[in-house]
């Protein structure tokens, strides 16, 4: 174990419900994932954002989007970044899927839960990279992070 989960929140919801033509009953959902990464000395952040948008011709009964954030402490400071990353995917995902299926429950339409992922072999791509600050100075700036694009779905 690298991290400890402090706590987690929710700092982002958008739900909308959308008018359906009768008669179209399947749907093909395909949630876009993504996870922001930032590293501290002694800390390390998580936030997953997860939206689900319909095109124009491919109609949904549903658009949301979430964010969650999580705080970790790291209990292994040499550990690797990415390692990290998914062993906090690991443990802030399941709180994201638990939001989501009881935020469409809610709404009084069938209950969607977001695909299950094995982040120890699902393909991330990376968006942009760690910053770190040159040796002997000190950052005042916020820190850059990682910016991580998960696709659970047959994308990949």
């Amino acid at each position: 174990m690298y991290l400890s989960l402090l706590n987690y929140r929710v700092t982002e919801s958008h739900f909308k419900s959308n008018p359906i033509p009768k008669g179209i009953v399947n749907f093909r959902i395909n949630p876009n994932i993504r996870m922001d990464v930032r590293k501290g000395a002694e800390d390390f952040v998580l936030a997953i954002t997860v939206t689900v948008k319909g095109g124009e011709n491919d109609k949904l009964p549903f658009e949301f989007e979430v964010k969650l954030v999580g705080n970790f402490k790291i209990s292994d400071k040499d550990a690797d970044v990415d390692l990290m990353r998914i062993e906090a995917s690991k443990q802030l995902y399941p709180y994201v899927r638990s939001y989501v299926a009881t935020m469409t429950s809610n709404a009084n339409i069938v209950s969607y839960h977001l695909p299950l992922i094995d982040f120890d072999r699902v393909q991330a791509t990376k968006q942009t990279e760690v910053t770190k600050p040159n040796p002997g100075t000190q950052q005042t700036a916020p820190k850059k992070g990682d910016s991580i694009i998960i696709r659970p779905i047959d994308e990949v």
